[in-house]
């Protein structure tokens, strides 16, 4: 297996990060705890010096695994599947700065938030058909972007109290599946998150397995946010399919920082090794 942690290039927002701010300070703590890569959530790409990101990421032999979009949705209000054209096509615009960025780590790009949500239950079935044809055009755009250096994207089931879109790893598979003809799929994986898959899937390892094919990212945090070990999640079944189904990919620490943000990091990395190894 290999572990990564998030952290964010902003000191405030989005709450399950351990790291915040530093981006230096966080690459040198990931890689002294023993991490082999880091998941970086960006609302600001504009504000990435890539020269000294590579400069650092290479210099302690991390990997940059993954960049989350999410607080670009809920510092900045921007989703693609806003009703307003204009909002949608300045989400677009920000998932673009970030291909750029992503490009040059071989990273994938995680859709969660972003995506947005609907905002009512009338007439639900007909908004959810709209709404899936606009994230459809915005993933298209996104996808057709950078014809040479293409980079996978990664859409993140989340649960029902944040987004009423794509809550289980079945919604996400059959969404794929409607559109495999008009999406390169082959570049879209499922990630999946422990935390929502806690709230939305029956029997997590049970699903796990199920859509393995799919899944080419993980998230790991325990039923309260905390890292695993903290709450009632059964670890112990997920990394036993996962290593079943021969998982090639990375599990990132998606955590609250509590009791604070070493402890976590270092409480989350051991527990889930101490499991790999038994």
């Amino acid at each position: 297996m290999k572990y990564s942690i998030v952290a964010s290039v902003s000191n405030k927002g989005f709450g399950p990060v351990v790291f915040k701010g530093n981006l230096k300070a966080s690459i040198l703590k990931a890689k002294k705890l023993g991490y082999e890569g880091i998941e970086l959530a960006i609302k600001k790409p504009d504000s990435i010096n890539l020269r000294k990101l590579e400069k650092l990421v290479n210099k302690h032999d991390l990997e940059v695994v993954a960049i989350g979009t999410g607080q670009i949705y809920s510092d900045y209000g921007l989703s693609f599947s806003d009703s307003r054209k204009s909002v949608r096509r300045e989400a677009i615009e920000n998932v673009k700065k970030i291909i750029d960025i992503a490009s040059c780590f071989n990273s994938k790009i995680i859709i969660g938030l972003i995506r947005g949500k609907i905002d009512s239950s009338y007439n639900f079935d007909k908004k959810l058909e709209i709404t899936e044809k606009r994230i459809y055009e915005c993933l298209s755009e996104c996808l057709s972007y950078h014809s040479i250096h293409k980079v996978d994207f990664l859409l993140e089931p989340i649960n029902r109290y944040e987004t009423n879109i794509f809550n289980t790893l079945e919604d996400v598979s059959n969404f794929l599946e409607r559109y495999e003809d008009k999406l390169e799929v082959n570049r879209i994986g499922i990630l999946a998150d422990t935390f929502h898959m806690n709230i939305e899937e029956p029997v997590i390892h049970i699903s796990i397995e199920k859509y393995i094919n799919l899944i080419k990212h993980v998230h790991f945090a325990d039923s309260n946010r905390l890292a695993p070990g903290f709450g009632h999640i059964d670890f112990h079944r997920i990394i036993e399919v996962l290593k079943k189904c021969c998982y090639q990919g990375y599990i990132s620490f998606e955590i609250l920082p509590l009791p604070d943000p070493e402890t976590s990091a270092k409480k989350a990395l051991e527990f889930v090794k101490a499991i790999e190894l038994k």
